[in-house]
């Protein structure tokens, strides 16, 4: 209803009132003008605090006068958008996503719990300290499969916040290398670049580090292999890989290293080996970024030193397993330390025992 409609349906008595008494009668027409100046007036200051109000609430939630995009997009290897976020989304907390249960029980409360999390892009973090180690980020459904996709879609997409996204690119931003396996590349044609918040003043992008056993990605149009950004990919140290790299014209960007196989005489790299290789290249602080497989085969080996795992608030149809819980992570060595809501999704972290956070307040890091 318009601001008119109120004024008129609250005086429609007084509109359709008969003449007023005889001793008006000279002035009716003065008594007139008054009168339709004045409901003018009402009306126009009426409107005036209706405008300021919605001012006032638009500026309360910080809202951008666009819509914001649906959470199904492309998001290739942890949430890779074509899309850019505005920027003052990261700032709020989401007003759109609605409940969710918790996602704890009772024998898993974590020390410190918080609601909400907000970040400012512009701030330093990491309280000028140096991060180093292994940072698993990963995320998943609601459902205790903890699905990282939906067999049901015919492609991959994003399904976590808008929110969970820029603080995934913030982690990359802090990290020296991102790590992810063959199939995640293979997948998704990800970059493993930052681009939804800012890098630092003269600040590199991460490098790429890919773990392909069998060198089944060279030869490939993968935007990983033909962006120019620097890409290290580990690979098997058997015999055939050589003559396959040699055989192929290779960017300078693109750096093979062989290792040789586990411990076990298996056919699978080591992720301790790589991690000390990475840290002998100064690469110190690394970011494993998936798939499943990868992100298991470094909790196996009780290399990661912390993880941030985001839970969407809902469940697959068809969820592709991630064979990933608290028991394994907790066999790793990670103890939960607390949770945050991050745009509607449920986010945990998890530290090695005894090893400190990177900043006082957990969830103000990445």
């Amino acid at each position: 209803m318009f601001v008119h409609d109120i004024f008129s349906s609250g005086n429609a008595d007084y509109r359709d009132r008969s003449p007023p008494p005889a001793r008006l009668s000279t002035t009716n027409n003065t008594f007139d003008t008054h009168r339709e100046r004045r409901k003018k007036m009402m009306s126009w200051f009426a409107m005036a605090a209706l405008v300021s109000s919605m001012a006032a609430w638009t500026a309360a939630y910080n809202l951008p006068f666009h819509s914001v995009s649906s959470r199904h997009q492309y998001h290739g290897a942890g949430g890779d958008v074509v899309s850019y976020a505005h920027p003052r989304l990261s700032n709020r907390k989401s007003w759109r996503c609605r409940a969710r249960p918790s996602l704890r029980s009772k024998g898993d409360a974590p020390e410190t719990v918080v609601s909400s999390s907000t970040h400012d892009d512009d701030a330093c973090v990491a309280d000028d300290s140096i991060v180093t180690g292994v940072t698993l980020k990963m995320a998943f459904d609601s459902s205790p499969l903890w699905g990282v996709a939906d067999l049901s879609e015919s492609k991959s997409e994003r399904f976590t916040s808008p929110e969970s996204l820029d603080m995934v690119h913030r982690l990359r931003r802090e990290s020296s290398a991102v790590l992810v396996g063959r199939g995640t590349v293979e997948r998704d044609d990800c970059s493993l670049t930052v681009r939804r918040v800012r890098l630092g003043d003269g600040q590199n992008q991460p490098v790429r580090v890919v773990l392909d056993p069998s060198l089944s990605l060279i030869g490939g149009d993968y935007t990983i292999l033909k962006d120019g950004l620097p890409t290290i990919i580990y690979h098997l140290n058997t015999p055939g890989k050589k003559e396959k790299s040699n055989a192929t014209t290779m960017s300078d960007n693109i750096t093979l290293i062989a290792l040789d196989g586990d411990a076990d005489g298996g056919f699978s790299l080591s992720p301790s080996d790589i991690v000390k290789d990475l840290a002998a290249r100064g690469l110190q602080h690394v970011m494993v970024e998936g798939g499943p497989a990868t992100a298991r085969a470094f909790l196996e080996e009780s290399v990661v030193d912390r993880a941030i795992l985001v839970r969407a608030p809902f469940d697959f149809e068809i969820p592709v397993p991630a064979e990933i819980d608290k028991a394994l992570l907790r066999k790793a060595g990670l103890k939960m330390i607390g949770t945050t809501d991050m745009g509607g999704d449920s986010v945990e972290y998890w530290t090695r025992n005894g090893m400190p956070w990177v900043t006082t307040e957990f969830h103000r890091w990445p």
